[in-house]
């Protein structure tokens, strides 16, 4: 009887030995594991847009569209890959898959960026009426005098001088002494045959810039004209 019970006992002893060996070898494991994870996604997509942007910022262009599809991959609606690679087809004369990315990144983050990269791609591909909207979008989530002027000269080769009128004196009123607009607008205005309003905008100009060559031009022959008359 004791014999059974010490016998009892030793398989009892064993068997806690065994439950917690095999406990501490779950958790070593487990720790083991831990040490070894892979990084997580964030982790992954961190790294790989790091990589994409030193190619990018070193014009290795074709390095950089490899790294940014993978990054896609990681993350296929992130919207700097899209606007990256759209501008990297760009200057690798792929203009089609360039446009479709700036349209990607139009429609899933659309903001004043997204649309004018857009625009600047159609005029460059010469669909002045697709780049026209895109600037419209663009504008009426931020003015800006650059676009403005931009929009204006896509206006004049769609022959559309009314709405081109209308956008330079928008650009004029948040730089009232750009010359540059102020020539563009002096000639619209020659171009609507409204001689008073271009004559008045090139002695503005000949105040700020005494030796404009053009807006000179345009008075001296005017007032040639008078004497001769």
């Amino acid at each position: 009887m004791i014999f059974e019970v010490i016998l009892i006992l030793i398989v009892f002893i064993f068997t806690i030995l065994a439950v917690v060996k095999k406990r501490s070898s779950l958790v070593d494991n487990i720790v083991g594991n831990l040490s070894v994870n892979p990084p997580s996604q964030d982790e992954t997509l961190d790294n790989l847009l790091d990589i994409a942007g030193r190619y990018y910022a070193e014009k290795n262009y074709l390095a950089a569209e490899k790294a940014y599809l993978k990054v896609l991959r990681v993350d296929h609606k992130n919207s700097l890959a899209y606007s990256r690679l759209g501008f990297i087809y760009s200057h690798l004369g792929n203009n089609e898959d360039a446009i479709e990315c700036f349209k990607i990144v139009a429609d899933t983050y659309p903001n004043a960026a997204s649309f004018h990269n857009l625009s600047m791609m159609y005029f460059k591909t010469r669909e002045y009426q697709k780049s026209a909207d895109a600037l419209e979008k663009s504008l009426s989530m931020e003015m800006h005098i650059n676009r403005l002027v931009n929009l204006a000269r896509i206006y004049r080769i769609l022959n559309k001088f009314d709405k081109q009128l209308s956008t330079l004196k928008k650009a004029i009123e948040l730089d009232p002494q750009n010359v540059e607009i102020m020539q563009l607008l002096a000639e619209a205005y020659l171009h609507e045959k409204d001689e008073k309003s271009a004559n008045d905008i090139f002695r503005q100009i000949l105040k700020i810039e005494p030796h404009n060559q053009r807006a000179r031009a345009a008075l001296t022959s005017k007032e040639q004209l008078k004497k001769v008359n």
